[in-house]
Order: structure tokens, then sequence, then C-alpha cells
């Protein structure tokens, strides 16, 4: 087996490891944390100390994060999308992001925000809030189809029909939010 140099140092020699690999994570608070993950494979240079992650070893430490941070994982996502039988694209679409962004939350390349782990999770909990997505996002189209300015929340409001009905969903959201009901921990 050939030796590697090491890229950094230039001196020394990168030598397989194996085993825990520490790191940190930041918290929602953007505190810093250490994490340890298990059954991870890098490359360490003997001489300098510097590390090398592949592919692998990155998506097991990015999975770890997740999971501490009680982020939905990319299978759980991955799952999500084919269970409405929508193309990557169109999911992508149908959330207003683009589709390189939504497609390295499926493979893992990425973690979603807080954020957007919420809104994933609110349109999982309830078909009826990813109906009112899909009927503002074709409002949407078809408003800008006809080339004028983007409408205003009101107007896209305005074309759902019973409010009264999506507000008490908005208050059935922010109370499921509160007692923690969409968090897994």
């Amino acid at each position: 087996m050939r030796k590697l140099d090491c890229p950094e140092c230039k001196e020394g020699v990168l030598v397989e490891r194996t085993g825990e690999y520490e790191t940190t994570y930041r918290d929602r608070n953007e505190r810093s944390h250490p994490l340890r993950v298990p059954g991870v494979t890098w490359l360490e240079c003997e001489k300098c100390g510097d590390v090398t992650l592949d592919e692998r070893a990155m998506s097991n430490i990015e999975a770890a994060r997740r999971e501490v941070l009680g982020l939905l994982s990319p299978d759980k996502i991955r799952a999500f999308r084919a269970s409405l039988q929508k193309t990557q694209g169109a999911m992508s679409a149908l959330l207003g992001i683009g589709e390189k962004t939504y497609t390295r939350w499926e493979s893992g390349a990425f973690i979603q925000s807080e954020a957007f782990d919420r809104y994933l999770r609110l349109l999982m909990e309830n078909e009826e809030n990813l109906v009112l997505l899909q009927r503002i996002a074709i409002v949407k189209k078809e408003k800008l189809g006809l080339g004028s300015a983007v409408p205003s929340k009101r107007a896209i409001f305005d074309q759902l029909g019973d409010l009264a009905r999506f507000e008490e969903q908005g208050r059935v959201f922010v109370d499921l939010l509160v007692r923690g009901a969409l968090y897994v921990h």
C-alpha cells in the first residue's frame, strides 16, 4: 500500500484511523458542544495531526449532528416526498426552495435549518397544511404567470376560501409546537 504524504505540512505521512471521532456542534443558541461519533474512519497526519475525512465519514458525522439537534433524517425527508409521489424538483418548487438545496437534504450532504425542519414537520403532521401550501403555490404561479407583480399576502389568502378554518389550523400547529409534539428528542 502506497503511503500518502500530508497535503498540509508536506512532511508527515497520512495514517488511517478508525474509532470515535471527536468534533463539535452548535445548538440553536450558537453554543458549541462536544460531539463524539463512533465508528468513523479518517486519515490523520502522523506529524502535524491534520485530519482528512472522506464522504462516508462526513455523512456519519452529519447524521450524528442531525440526531443530537433533533432534526429529520435524510431518509425521513425522502420518504415524505415519496409518499407524496413527487420528484425532488416538484418538492423543492412546492417548498419554495432551490432544487439543489432540497436534494442535499435528502442526500445528507446538507442539514436543513431548524425553521425548515419545523416547516417539513408541519406538512407531515397535517395533510391540510400541505393542501394549503399547494393552493398558495398555485395562486402565486397564476399571478406571476399573468406578468403582474408578486401578489400581497392578503391577495394570496383571499383566494383560499375559508380563512377562519386555516387560522384555527395555525393555532393547533402553534399549540403542538409549544408542547414540543413536533420535536424528536
